[in-house]
C-alpha cells in the first residue's frame, strides 16, 4: 500500500471503532474498568477520612518522608492527588486492564466477524485471567522503566536547562508511543489466536516490525488526546496555586473518560485490523 492507502486504512479503522460505540455490549468492559478507576480516585481524594487514610498510608509513605502527612492536609491532598491516583491506577491495571481488553476483543469479534465470533465465549477470557495479568505486569514494568528510569539516567544532563527538559519530554513521549505500538497487538493476538504469552508478544513485535510507521501512527493520534491531561496533572501545584485545588480532581475525572475512549477505539481498531487481514 502507498501512503494515501495506509492513511485511508487508518481513518477507516478509527471510524469503525468509533461506530462500535453504538453497540453497548462492546464497550461495557471498559465502562466497568473506568468506573473502577473512578472509585479509586474517590478513595484517593478521601484520604483525610480515617478509613481511607489507613488503607492508603502505606502507598503514600513510599513516595518519601513527610508525603503522607502533606497529603492529609488541604491543599496538599490535591497537589499530590495525581501521583497517588497514578499508583492506584497501576495496581488496578495489573488486575483488571488485561481482562477488560480481552472481553472487549471477544465482543468486538462478534460484532465485526459474527461467524468467527461464535467460536469464542466470554468465559474463555476469565479462564485466562492470570495470564492476562502477567501480560499487563510485563508491559507495565517496561513502561514504568521507560517513564521513570530514562529521566533518572539523564537527570544530571537536564538539570538547569528548560530547553533540554522540553526536548527530552517530547523524546520521552515518542519512546512511550513506540513501546505502546510494539505491544498493542499482544492481548488481541493472545485472545484471537489463542496463543501462549510468549507467542503473543512475539506476534506483536513481529507485526510492529512489519508495519512500524502504521503501528506508530495508529497509537499516536489517540495518544495526543492524553497530552493536555498529563500536562495539567504534572503541574498540579500550579493548578492549585492559580485556580482552585478541586480543579485537579475534575481534570483527573476527565482523564478517566479520555482513557476510556482511547482504550476502546484502539482495541476496536486493532481487532478490526486483525480480523480484516484474516479474511
Amino acid at each position: 500500500m502507498n501512503f494515501i492507502q495506509k492513511l485511508n486504512q487508518l481513518i477507516d479503522l478509527y471510524l469503525v471503532a468509533i461506530k462500535s460505540f453504538g453497540k453497548l455490549r462492546s464497550w461495557l468492559p471498559f465502562l466497568v474498568y473506568a468506573l473502577l478507576q473512578f472509585l479509586v480516585l474517590l478513595v484517593c481524594a478521601s484520604y483525610d477520612k480515617p478509613l481511607f487514610n489507613t488503607l492508603l498510608y502505606p502507598l503514600v509513605a513510599l513516595m518519601g518522608a513527610g508525603k503522607a502527612e502533606y497529603f492529609s492536609h488541604y491543599p496538599g491532598l490535591f497537589v499530590m492527588l495525581p501521583a497517588v491516583f497514578q499508583g492506584g491506577k497501576i495496581i488496578l491495571s495489573l488486575i483488571f486492564e488485561g481482562v477488560a481488553i480481552g472481553l472487549t476483543v471477544i465482543l468486538l469479534l462478534k460484532a465485526f466477524s459474527p461467524a468467527k465470533g461464535k467460536e469464542y465465549k466470554v468465559a474463555y477470557v476469565f479462564s485466562r485471567w492470570p495470564e492476562l495479568m502477567l501480560i499487563s505486569a510485563i508491559v507495565t514494568t517496561i513502561w514504568f522503566a521507560a517513564g521513570w528510569g530514562i529521566p533518572s539516567l539523564f537527570s544530571g544532563f537536564l538539570a538547569g536547562s528548560p530547553r533540554r527538559i522540553a526536548l527530552f519530554d517530547i523524546l520521552l513521549k515518542i519512546i512511550i508511543i513506540i513501546l505502546y505500538s510494539i505491544f498493542i497487538y499482544t492481548i488481541p493476538a493472545f485472545i484471537i489466536y489463542r496463543k501462549k504469552i510468549w507467542e503473543a508478544f512475539r506476534f506483536s513485535l513481529s507485526y510492529f516490525r512489519k508495519q512500524p510507521f502504521f503501528s506508530f501512527f495508529l497509537v499516536m493520534f489517540p495518544y495526543l488526546l492524553t497530552i493536555p491531561i498529563s500536562y495539567m496533572t504534572s503541574r498540579a501545584n500550579v493548578v492549585v496555586a492559580k485556580f482552585t485545588p478541586e480543579l485537579v480532581l475534575y481534570i483527573l475525572l476527565t482523564g478517566i473518560v479520555v482513557d476510556f475512549i482511547i482504550n476502546f477505539v484502539l482495541t476496536g481498531a486493532v481487532v478490526k485490523l486483525l480480523t480484516t487481514e484474516e479474511e
